[in-house]
């Protein structure tokens, strides 16, 4: 994922008020996959055993229980035929992602083709989201479309009125619907939509330019902004809670990590910080890295791993917010990932596995010139590549 600069803030290439409004949409279409029988649920409700987002379960904390060898090796490598741009997720025994011209593919944990889709010549700019059946992407032009899993017929469409950049993310409205929450990347108002339908429910007025991806825990939405805060908000009250100030340059373009009532996220500044959503407080800044820090943080109960353009990896202590170990990458690292007691992160084409408790390189291996940030499900590491492929390594 490639990373710009704009004005004030920065492009990510990884309010109180209520306003009801909608459109008429395309009724669904095609039979959502069914949810594994007896799966493990996450603390936000999703399949712990999947990895329904570019950064794990909904709450965007980059946590599998996949187990992994320390020597990985190649399972398969899928052609796609066109760059591929965002990671890839999975559900169900099947992994879905996109290419840079507008490309939605499915294909099986063995790396077969099972449907593709084209929505060319728009394009997809947000990672894709698997919810209850359904992949909900947003595009180039501002459009929000639903997928089903299924068959990869399109569902429904919404407009945004403005290109989305971070995740659409899954939400619980009112009288037991489910929706999804979508972030409009120009000013970062917060759009919930109805996730059968597609019809518009609640609109949350700008708070400033978004280019990251929202968490959510419980009743909570979190996102941070070029306007160098948290915003916090209540999907059941459908309003703004409260802005929690990151101070200086602390601009938010990447993902926000939502770990019980903590959140997390680098700055523009090279920083991590953390706040408590309950209290409406900054709890600790970490300032040990330097440049750019928009990679979307991976906590775990007593580590935040997070990487900035310094080429360091970080390991943070989470109750303390001290240095705990670093790696140097020697390029700029991505998301990472913990799966249980190693760190995998993708920097500078190559696929790094660290030590979880030390940062010690246990494996690395390049992949191409350049990649996504990983997806680690069902004991493999999936990662695209520029060169148009996604490759899964693992234990054979």
């Amino acid at each position: 994922m490639k990373w710009l600069v704009a004005g004030a803030c920065v492009v990510a290439l990884g309010i109180g008020a209520f306003i009801v409004f909608g459109k008429t949409v395309t009724p669904p279409s095609g039979n959502p996959v069914p949810a594994a029988k007896g799966a493990d649920r996450g603390p936000d409700g999703s399949d712990a055993s999947d990895w329904p987002t570019y950064h794990g379960s909904y709450s965007l904390t980059g946590v599998s229980n996949s187990s992994l060898p320390e020597v990985p090796e190649r399972l398969w490598k899928f052609k796609a035929g066109n760059r591929v741009d965002t990671t890839p997720v999975a559900a169900d025994g099947r992994i879905y992602f996109t290419t840079a011209k507008g490309g939605l593919f499915a294909v099986d944990f063995k790396g077969q083709e099972i449907w593709k889709q084209s929505i060319a010549p728009d394009w997809f700019t947000s990672p894709p989201l698997f919810a209850d059946g359904r992949l909900i992407l947003g595009t180039g032009k501002g459009v929000l479309r639903s997928y089903a899993a299924a068959d990869g017929k399109e569902q429904w469409t919404y407009d945004v009125g403005g290109s989305v950049q971070g995740t659409p993310n899954r939400i619980d409205l009112e009288a037991g619907k489910k929706g999804v929450v979508a972030i409009s990347q120009s000013d970062g108002s917060l759009h919930g939509i109805d996730l059968a339908t597609g019809k518009g429910v609640w609109k949350m007025p700008a708070v400033d330019r978004c280019d990251g991806s929202a968490g959510v825990g419980g009743d909570h939405i979190v996102m941070g902004s070029c306007a160098s805060a948290f915003h916090i908000y209540s999907v059941s009250k459908a309003a703004k809670v409260t802005d929690v100030p990151l101070g200086g340059d602390n601009q938010v373009a990447g993902g926000v990590a939502l770990s019980g009532t903590q959140a997390y996220a680098g700055t523009r500044s090279g920083k991590l910080c953390a706040a408590d959503i309950a209290e409406g407080r900054l709890l600790w800044t970490f300032a040990d890295g330097q440049g750019e820090a928009f990679a979307t943080p991976a906590v775990n109960d007593k580590l935040v791993i997070y990487g900035a353009d310094d080429g360091k990896l970080y390991a943070v202590d989470r109750a303390k917010g001290t240095k705990v170990w670093a790696f140097d990458t020697g390029n700029r690292p991505l998301s990472p990932v913990i799966a249980r007691d190693k760190v995998v992160v993708s920097s500078g084409g190559s696929l790094f596995l660290l030590d979880l408790a030390g940062g010690k390189k246990l494996w690395s291996t390049p992949v191409s010139d350049d990649t996504t940030s990983p997806a680690v499900v069902g004991g493999m590491i999936l990662v695209g590549g520029d060169d148009g492929t996604v490759t899964a390594y693992g234990r054979k």
